[in-house]
């Protein structure tokens, strides 16, 4: 009987030591990232999201119709919601996190995940327009 104690004990604390050992993804990682949006509607929105401490900076380049015309560059802090799976961009908009297509959406914006170098590629070509 006290052979199965031990080898079940022994067991026990490897299954353990190997859990304790396994790095969990920090909160909001899904988040990180180069995101585009193009809806055919609009020019193509730009967005980079980046850890800033225990929050997040929202970058969204987009075109913008008022005062000067043309493509600008935005940057909110954001932060995550209680559910770990909505992002809280300054303090009014609510993105989510689509995990079955990679997507993040709200309620104006929906954008699919890229590269950082086909982000750098696509601002630089959008802040060259007129």
């Amino acid at each position: 009987m006290n052979r199965r104690h031990l080898i079940a004990a022994t067991g026990a604390t490897a299954l353990l030591s190997i859990l304790a050992g396994c790095k969990t993804e920090p909160k909001g990682e899904k988040f990180i990232g180069h995101w585009f949006s193009d809806n055919g509607r609009y020019p193509p929105t730009l967005v980079h999201i980046e850890r800033n401490g225990d929050t997040f900076l929202f970058t969204e380049t987009a075109w913008n119709n008022l005062g000067k015309i043309g493509y600008r560059s935005y940057t909110v802090p954001a932060t995550l919601d209680s559910t770990d799976n909505i992002l809280v961009v300054g303090d009014t908009t609510r993105i989510a996190y689509k995990e079955a297509d990679d997507e993040i959406v709200s309620n104006s914006l929906r954008a699919r995940r890229i590269t950082e170098s086909e982000y750098l590629k696509k601002v630089s070509s959008q802040q060259q327009k007129p």
